[in-house]
């Protein structure tokens, strides 16, 4: 007789249909995919979108729902979330292990961390922290957060959790802050386009770019307008999509783009629908993010598997990119190479650019099929179930 499937708990700021908020929500999708006929998934989250006031209209909230893959979806309103309706809640899920999506979000990281410190909630944490422990991501309101950091180990709220890291570098970062945890590095999981790129169209001293990522300073947009004002050759094109996060960064951004030659062509896109992420991307060259930090970049990973070159910092975890010809991470010092990789690009003729995509595709692919990383996410849940 097989053994009942266990249970996984989420908590997450976000889930689907969400998909304002990037990565994270790609990550828990993913996971969900790829383990859904090994675990079963409960997942407790907001009603609304990020930045969003309004709930989403096709999902009733404080009830359960059953999305495409089997996970039970629980959507808290704002008014209805508290304390103890958490508890409520949670006494009515019969989990196993519970997953945390978040370092700072006070309702899905913060809460479980208190009822586990208090013995409501008895079973083993896994606590992902989705980059917000990069030096880069702490830099930005450092005084707030470090703060809290220093507060959260006077009380040992992380005590005995532990945590998921997708990179040797996130890795670091983790254990930079919390000394000698318990930490599981397994890469995220990414599922593949639905359809092969067919646009391959690029002519010599033309480029178009774009990026797809919350405009947020984190992102490092501004830098990336202040290269393209030293890029002399050729027209241009770099396009924007995402939430205008930061009001004043983006005003930032706007008045700088004033200043650019007439041959570089800048525009804010807006948001754009997760299920249009992939038509969009197959239609640029190139995919332009100098981030100062990310543990994985679902963002980069996306534009790579439907064939944009990528110009990235070297904050990533996609690193040697130039030594395997598939694009650039390029220290955030070293503005010059920033410039020299878009001209390079913009010269390229097509069947250059063909050659070059194809190889993105193909390096990627390879990276996001490894059934190792799938297999490492099943004996870590194990492993704390069992513990």
């Amino acid at each position: 007789m097989n053994n009942p499937k266990k249970n996984i708990l989420i908590f997450s700021d976000w889930y689907l249909p969400s998909y304002k908020a990037g990565g994270p929500i790609k990550s828990i999708a993913s996971l969900v995919f790829y383990l859904k006929n090994d675990f079963n998934f409960y997942i407790l989250t907001g009603n609304t979108d990020l930045n969003n006031k309004q709930p989403h209209s096709n999902i009733k909230s404080n009830t359960w729902h059953t999305l495409e893959h089997g996970e039970r979806v629980f959507y808290f309103s704002d008014d209805f979330f508290s304390w103890n309706t958490l508890k409520e809640t949670l006494r009515t899920i019969p989990y196993d292990v519970v997953y945390l999506n978040s370092f700072f979000s006070k309702k899905y990281t913060l809460y479980p961390l208190l009822l586990r410190k208090t013995g409501f909630i008895k079973k083993n944490i896994l606590l992902a922290p989705r980059g917000m422990l990069g030096g880069g991501a702490l830099e930005l309101k450092h005084k707030k957060k470090h703060a809290f950091i220093l507060l959260s180990k006077l009380v040992a709220l992380y005590n005995a959790v532990c945590w998921h890291a997708t990179s040797t570098q996130e890795e670091n970062e983790i254990n930079n802050v919390f000394k000698k945890v318990k930490t599981y590095t397994i890469p995220n999981l990414t599922t593949l386009p639905l359809e092969e790129r067919k646009n391959y169209n690029k002519r010599p001293q033309q480029l178009s770019m774009c990026c797809v990522a919350r405009i947020s300073r984190k992102k490092n947009i501004l830098f990336a307008i202040s290269c393209l004002k030293h890029v002399n050759q050729g027209t241009v094109v770099f396009d924007i999509y995402g939430a205008l996060e930061d009001k004043e960064y983006v005003q930032q951004c706007e008045e700088l783009i004033k200043t650019l030659p007439k041959n570089i062509l800048v525009s804010f896109k807006g948001e754009i629908r997760a299920d249009k992420v992939e038509t969009v991307l197959q239609s640029y060259h190139a995919f332009f993010l100098p981030t100062l930090n990310e543990n994985f970049g679902h963002a980069i990973v996306e534009a790579m598997l439907n064939g944009c070159i990528p110009i990235i910092s070297d904050t990533t975890p996609w690193r040697h990119l130039q030594k395997k010809n598939i694009g650039w991470d390029i220290p955030l010092n070293k503005a010059t190479i920033f410039v020299e990789a878009i001209e390079e690009l913009v010269q390229m003729p097509q069947t250059s650019f063909e050659e070059k995509s194809k190889k993105v595709q193909q390096y990627i692919r390879q990276e996001c099929a490894n059934n190792q990383h799938v297999e490492a996410y099943k004996t870590a849940f194990m492993a704390l179930i069992s513990q």
